[in-house]
């Protein structure tokens, strides 16, 4: 658990430490006002509410990286959308695999341009497949992965090759599939946005019934 998240964090280039030490402290001080609020008020239901949301807070706090991954991994899957749609525009103008490959890193984000200028590289040093299949790996995406092999089948013939058709049908498949995924996300977000008067409701009546049971108690011991 805890090396998964630390991968998390330096995936999303964090400081391991620096996240660590910002949940202790906060930490700390909810279960220190939880300690006060017991001493000053001598009611449990102020101590569990602190603790409620010391929880809530790192729950929260902790599961942000896989979400800014899943969105970081969206994003790049998006740009390669847009990156290969270029490609194939200079493939057909043309343009050898490598040339438009070299000529998409002038559209790319950081990230995009960071593995391009390696793939080229790997090019430059591998003749094989290997290059396309590792460039393929960051995305993990088997479509994105059957396209760059489609797509280093295209390097003997270029726009004559057969391959065009297959890399072409591929990426429409991989257009499409990308579009039912952000439909799919959408509804997502919809339902969470929906769901979470229903999330606050229950946590109300959580407290609302330790204090009814804290007050029946004190009734009790006062009778």
């Amino acid at each position: 658990m805890i090396k998964s998240l630390k991968a998390q964090m330096l995936k999303l280039g964090l400081n391991p430490k620096k996240e660590g030490l910002i949940i202790l402290i906060v930490d700390v001080i909810l279960i220190a006002s939880a300690v006060a609020l017991f001493l000053i008020f001598k009611e449990v239901i102020y101590s569990l509410i602190c603790l409620g949301v010391t929880f809530l807070f790192d729950l929260l706090f902790l599961s942000r990286y896989s979400r800014a991954i899943d969105a970081k991994n969206i994003e790049n899957l998006q740009e390669f959308a847009t990156l290969f749609g270029y490609f194939r525009i200079f493939i057909h103008n043309g343009y050898s695999v490598y040339s438009a490959l070299k000529e998409l890193i002038v559209f790319a984000n950081e990230d995009l341009k960071s593995s391009l200028q390696k793939l080229l590289s790997d090019i430059d040093n591998d003749k094989s497949v290997q290059p396309f299949i590792d460039f393929a790996k960051g995305f993990n995406e088997i479509i994105v992965e059957e396209m760059m092999i489609s797509i280093y089948q295209l390097i003997d013939d270029g726009e004559q090759s057969d391959y065009l058709m297959q890399f072409e049908l591929i990426f429409d498949k991989f257009s499409d599939l990308l579009y039912q995924r952000y439909l799919r996300g959408k509804d997502s977000k919809l339902g969470t946005i929906g769901s979470a008067p229903l999330i606050g409701s229950c946590f109300l009546i959580i407290v609302l019934t330790i204090g009814i049971i804290s007050v029946i108690g004190e009734l009790i011991n006062g009778i």
